[in-house]
């Protein structure tokens, strides 16, 4: 089993298939369940309530969407700030615009 440095706490592990320790996973599904949970009565809750109201910090609600574990189809509310210019994205690193202008710069010519 190949080593690994935990990406949330610095502890080392052996890494089976995530990036963070046991722990931690366990720590990250009690979030998610909290938040499923949360969702479940409240489909139109953005990204912050969600964070204050659960008392998970809003980059660790944004990793849950961008790692598809939280699906965003039936909650029009919670978006994430795109990497580039902050605008609301629902997936992905980048909004559409810069997801669009990204990818035209890199067209080969």
């Amino acid at each position: 089993m190949p080593i690994a440095t935990c990406k949330r706490c610095g502890r080392i592990f052996n890494r089976v298939r995530r990036d963070i320790c046991p722990a931690c996973i366990i720590e990250e599904d009690g979030w998610f369940m909290s938040i499923k949970t949360y969702l479940h009565n409240q489909n139109d809750a953005s990204l912050e309530e969600v964070a204050e109201a659960t008392g998970v910090q809003p980059e660790y609600v944004a990793d849950m969407i961008r790692d598809g574990r939280l699906l965003v189809r039936d909650h029009p509310n919670l978006a994430y700030p795109c990497e580039r210019c902050k605008k609301p994205t629902q997936s992905g690193r980048y909004c559409a615009s810069c997801s669009k202008e990204i990818a035209s710069r890199h067209k080969p010519k």
